[in-house]
């Protein structure tokens, strides 16, 4: 029994043995796992922490960057690029960790790990392939010295941006792939400013040099050519923009540019009884033939080159000269490029500037001056000192870039070239002017405003639009219904101060009567259009340019707002995502565009 005792308590004496032994092994490997995620978890904050920073000090030499170009100062460009090529380099190591690795997997960790690999690649790739060997380009082309570009460099920018743009595109997707909802503070700001880099960067690639490529021929590289640049008033709207008032013919010569003449609209045999040139019947029944009698009326016609036929008969009427191409802008793009040249001071002594160039130019100038002439001339000043402060080369390209590009895809600035290969390359976008010719890539819907006062009252007009589409649902009998939104700002006491230049003869000074043209897909038809819910009383209706149109009215009175609905049907089964092209109005358009497909 004794015995048997004494096996029982060593038995027990050497389990408890074994159970102190595994419990200090357990605790020792417990510690070494706990040393060895804490020195991990202290190695991935110091590295967290040191590519955030290289991240901020990469994108703070944005402005450095910016700084130099406006300044023409290559060796600093290049000097601030290093920088940032170097701190970039810096992130991408520290995230290329074999620790990092181990852990992003996990969820938001990770994801601000992709960012910062993501964002360091692009940069690096833009750095490298396209920012550092197209600076002296950009500094030499876009840029222009006492009046001239330098078309050699622009050649050689062409051909860089086209072989570099296939790089810095495979690295922007992934950067663009990157969920922002997850990241960080400090990620999310540093992936925001290089989303600002390449909002202008893109626009450019995707160009693939093409535009770039034949820039060089277009400013008189291979022989002079002659432009007409029109300005359109939105105070009196029309499709395209606004009343044409005033024209420069623009010479260029080896990249040289120079005015060579001045027209306004008193200056072209208006009210003629017959249209200068044959008319397409189908734009006669929506617009009438005034179009092409009167040249206040030429941009009534939702498609530049209609415009453009029309003004060149115009133009040599009157002058007995042929012209190259036709570009036109408007008082709100030109508010832009002075975003990026600077104010500018008028033989008036005013100060031009973004802020005031809209309000001035299409409403502020008819308070001041009463007599047309008058008017007139202050517009050519302006329209002339910007050019001057364009082609003198004021202010930073990069800039002029990115407010041409906006004013471009606003409809603010028109362009057809008289080369067919120019205007190939344009064709079918909103620079051309011309909606697309099928749906294939894009399915527009046309919204269209024209001043029915004989006013400058559209300048307190504003606009909204909002499309949906049915595609995927029925693609072989969609339907797309949109809602335009007009809506007066003009009150009863403003409209008692306006002069009579502003209010016109037809109206009363608190009403704004404008024809509404609406455009559906290519090959499509018009199901039905309303005026507030009630059916509206059709106007002009057909098929121009390939797509069903309607014309209605719809009259403004001070603070009020009235609703134009509309639905097209197309049985266009390829049919692709919707967009809305539309009146470039004073203030912006806002659009929301619903499309169920993905």
């Amino acid at each position: 029994m004794t015995e048997l005792r004494d096996r029982t308590r060593a038995r027990e004496s050497g389990r408890r043995q074994r159970r102190r032994r595994n419990l200090l092994i357990g605790l020792g490997v417990g510690f070494l796992i706990l040393l060895a995620l804490g020195l991990l978890a202290g190695k991935l904050l110091s590295s967290g922490l040191n590519a955030k920073d290289s991240m901020s000090a990469a994108m703070a030499q944005m402005d450095s960057v910016t700084a130099a170009v406006t300044a023409g100062d290559p060796a600093a460009a290049d000097a601030a690029l290093g920088v940032m090529e170097t701190e970039l380099t810096a992130a991408s190591t520290e995230v290329d960790d074999a620790a990092w690795r181990t852990v992003d997997w996990l969820p938001v960790v990770g994801d601000n790990i992709d960012a910062v690999r993501a964002a360091a690649s692009t940069g690096r790739s833009l750095i490298a392939d396209l920012a550092r060997p197209a600076m002296p380009l950009v500094l030499g082309g876009l840029k222009p010295v006492n009046g001239a570009f330098d078309v050699e460099a622009l050649r050689q920018l062409a051909t860089l941006v086209e072989e570099a743009g296939p790089a810095v595109a495979e690295h922007a997707q992934a950067l663009a792939e990157v969920d922002r909802s997850k990241l960080l503070g400090p990620v999310e700001d540093g992936i925001a400013k290089l989303d600002g880099v390449m909002a202008t960067v893109s626009p450019i690639l995707e160009d693939g040099g093409g535009f770039l490529s034949v820039l060089p021929a277009a400013l008189g590289a291979d022989g002079p050519r002659d432009y007409l640049l029109m300005f359109q008033g939105n105070s009196e709207a029309r499709s395209l923009g606004g009343n044409p008032a005033v024209f420069l013919q623009i010479h260029v010569e080896g990249g040289a540019i120079s005015i060579a003449g001045y027209a306004n609209s008193s200056d072209f045999h208006s009210d003629r009884p017959k249209p200068i040139i044959d008319l397409d019947p189908e734009a006669v029944a929506i617009y009438g033939d005034k179009i092409a009698r009167w040249t206040p009326d030429v941009t009534m016609p939702a498609d530049f080159p209609t415009s453009v036929a029309i003004v060149r008969a115009f133009w040599a009427e009157s002058f007995g000269t042929q012209v190259d191409g036709v570009l036109s802008v408007d008082p709100v793009a030109l508010s832009y490029i002075l975003g990026a040249t600077g104010p500018i001071t008028l033989t008036s002594g005013d100060t031009l500037s973004a802020e005031n160039a809209a309000s001035l130019l299409l409403n502020e100038v008819y308070f001041r001056y009463e007599d047309p002439v008058a008017q007139n001339a202050f517009f050519a000043d302006a329209s002339g000192r910007v050019f001057t402060a364009l082609t003198g080369g004021t202010g930073s390209p990069l800039a002029l870039v990115g407010a041409l590009q906006r004013a471009a895809g606003e409809g603010r600035i028109l362009y057809l070239p008289g080369d067919a290969e120019e205007a190939a390359l344009i064709d079918g976008t909103r620079v051309s002017g011309s909606m697309p010719v099928d749906n294939a890539d894009g399915t527009v819907i046309g919204v269209f405003a024209n001043d029915n006062t004989g006013s400058k009252k559209s300048y307190y007009l504003d606009m909204s639009i909002d499309l949906s589409s049915t595609r995927c649902e029925v693609p072989d009998a969609a339907t797309y219904s949109g809602s335009v939104t007009l809506t007066s700002t003009l009150t009863v006491e403003e409209a008692a101060r306006l002069p009579y230049y502003i209010t016109g003869p037809y109206y009363a000074p608190t009403d704004i009567s404008t024809y509404m043209v609406l455009y559906g897909p290519v090959g499509g038809q018009l199901e039905e259009v309303l005026v507030d819910g009630v059916p509206a009383p059709i106007l002009g209706q057909g098929v121009h340019l390939g797509r069903p149109a309607v014309k209605v009215e719809v009259l403004n009175s001070p603070l009020s707002s009235h609703v134009v609905d509309f639905t097209f049907s197309s049985p266009d089964a390829s049919a692709t995502a919707p967009s809305v092209w539309h009146t470039p109005m004073t203030r912006e358009t806002p659009v929301k565009v619903q499309d169920t497909c993905g």
